[in-house]
């Protein structure tokens, strides 16, 4: 009964996640942390069993570990390896592969956008969109959060945390 409500509260996390970032370039610490802090909730809800919910907080973890480290490489923001392990958590094992999958299509789609919008700027056919000019110049960088929330937003209905 109360798992809909769950997911929706998971979901507009993810979606506040993906506007934040779009807009300012930026995700909050609190999106992630909220995100966290409700794993537990949801673990309870789903009947996960200790060893179910170790093999989740696993996955954030080793999710987390790679972000950290792709940070310190310069690869990605800060913000996307947090909100990535925060969604990590709620993948799990079975469907990290499908979560990693999801994520880079929707990356490439991402990019794909972004270099169209940076072509219209240069046009001038953004130019009376505020909101985008951020995301026109050449040194901005692409907002993954778009894709890892997207990427989690497919995956998560089909997890054992929200059944098939």
């Amino acid at each position: 009964m109360l798992e809909p409500v769950l997911l929706a509260i998971v979901g507009a996390a993810m979606i506040a996640a993906a506007v934040y970032d779009i807009t300012t370039l930026t995700i909050p610490n609190w999106i992630s942390a909220a995100l966290i802090v409700l794993f537990p909730l949801v673990a309870f809800n789903a009947d996960l069993s200790w060893a179910e919910a170790g093999i989740h907080l696993g996955v954030g973890f080793a999710a987390l570990v790679v972000g950290v480290l792709l940070f310190a490489g310069g690869v990605i923001g800060g913000g996307d390896a947090k909100l990535f392990a925060a969604v990590s958590l709620y993948i799990g094992a079975a469907s990290f592969s499908l979560y990693i999958i999801a994520v880079a299509l929707a990356g490439g789609a991402l990019a794909l956008t972004v270099v169209a919008l940076r072509w219209a700027a240069l046009s001038g056919l953004t130019a009376r969109i505020s909101w985008l000019q951020h995301l026109t110049q050449k040194s901005a960088v692409i907002p993954y959060g778009v894709a890892i929330a997207a990427g989690g937003l497919f995956v998560i209905p089909a997890t054992q945390l929200f059944g098939a």
